[in-house]
């Protein structure tokens, strides 16, 4: 499994310029072991992106579970009208969007940057 997790250099350039910009705040919500968990936030560089990491590995919740973006959201203090939650599979964007999130399934970095345009992010 480690083996397999390799980054999307164009995916990462992308949201290493999003975060540096300031203007949003960015978090995560997965599901993973611990292992693979760290060495992805490690092999990847992403604690210079995320400011949140809510891992199912360290709350006890997964997603497509209620549970797991509600925490999210009441870490945050954010109201869920103005977050986005993109994911790549649609069952994960469901009880997001039921919360109030704006939701983005993604399929490819360019179909990202419209969808996320049309949201007013840039």
């Amino acid at each position: 499994m480690f083996s397999l997790s390799q980054p999307m250099p164009e995916v990462l350039v992308f949201a290493r310029g999003l975060a540096a910009c300031g203007k949003y705040f960015m978090g995560t919500i997965n599901n993973e072991s611990r292992e693979l968990n760290l060495l992805r936030i490690e092999k990847f560089g992403l604690r210079s992106i995320f400011r949140l990491f809510v891992s199912s590995c360290f709350v006890g919740l997964r997603k497509p579970e209620s549970g797991i973006y509600r925490l999210a959201i009441e870490t945050t203090q954010i109201d869920p009208k103005r977050c986005c939650f993109i994911d790549d599979r649609a069952l994960n964007l469901e009880c997001a969007a039921k919360l109030g999130m704006k939701t983005i399934q993604m399929q490819t970095l360019e179909q990202l940057r419209e969808e996320l345009g049309k949201l007013g992010v840039r």
